[in-house]
């Protein structure tokens, strides 16, 4: 007959839940302090579609239901996020999310998640470079594309090549640059709303 062994658990442990600790989280440090954090997933949120693919949405559909597409895709990031908090909190892991679908589901797709989320950042950076291009070509035509590209892949690399404190100071600062412009980019459009625009026309919500 088997015996099943009892652990005496203390008063102090008995409100306490017992997490194994994280595999593969042998040397890794926290060099980011919280407010470089905070603003890593502010400037993490907004993408560069805020400032140039919505105009194309903006154009075809008019706000209103450009609005509706983003208020029901939002809801549908919360439910994922949710969800990824949950895992994470419960069972954190080493590696984030594509870790986390090896540990919860299976290794298989651990592996595919984290092969499709490489492919999406080495076809993002393309992507953000011909926005700075396409940015940039409005305002002047003298900046030739070819040193546009070059500029930006040296910064890339500088960036990350250097140590985690400064690239976390990077992008502190390039966050709130992007706050701040969407705060200017809200500013400008109430100015040309209420009628300061070329024809002096104050359109207000009119579509």
């Amino acid at each position: 007959m088997e015996k099943t062994e009892k652990k005496a658990v203390s008063d102090d442990d008995r409100g306490s839940v017992q997490i194994d600790a994280a595999p593969n989280s042998q040397g890794l440090h926290r060099r980011l302090n919280n407010r470089q954090v905070q603003l890593l997933a502010i400037g993490g949120s907004i993408g560069t579609a805020l400032f140039v693919s919505i105009g194309n949405g903006l154009a075809a559909s008019g706000p209103a239901n450009l609005f509706i597409a983003y208020t029901l895709y939002s809801l549908l990031l919360a439910c994922i996020n949710n969800c990824l908090a949950e895992m994470t909190v419960y069972q954190p892991v080493a590696g984030g999310f594509i870790r986390l679908a090896g540990k919860w589901y299976d290794d298989a797709l651990g592996f595919m998640v984290g092969w499709n989320f490489f492919l999406y950042e080495a076809l993002l950076i393309p992507f953000e470079i011909t926005a700075i291009n396409l940015v940039l070509k409005y305002w002047r035509d003298d900046i030739p594309v070819a040193a546009v590209c070059v500029a930006c892949i040296v910064l890339y690399a500088l960036i990350n090549a250097l140590a985690v404190g400064i690239f976390g100071e990077a992008e502190f600062w390039l966050s709130i640059g992007k706050v701040l412009l969407i705060f200017i980019l809200f500013f400008f459009t109430f100015v040309t709303m209420v009628g300061g625009n070329p024809q002096h026309d104050p359109y207000r919500f009119r579509y």
